[in-house]
């Protein structure tokens, strides 16, 4: 999934999946931080991973990686 929004800095990139959790740069826009949370949540009940790539200014992308049975 890739998007061409603000991108998130390298040293966010771990944190972004927490509960609630907001860049500063987005508190202005609607949203309440739950949506990667969950993302994360359901892949690893799955036996899965979310990895992300992103850059300041280039937008992110973000792969799910599920176990094949």
């Amino acid at each position: 999934i890739a998007d061409t929004g603000i991108g998130i800095s390298e040293q966010h990139q771990g944190t972004i999946f927490k509960r609630f959790y907001r860049e500063d740069a987005v508190h202005d826009v609607e949203g309440i931080g739950i949506g990667l949370y969950l993302a994360r949540e359901i892949v690893t009940l799955q036996e899965g991973y979310i990895r992300v790539a992103s850059e300041i200014g280039q937008g992110s992308t973000f792969s799910v990686f599920l176990l094949r049975k």
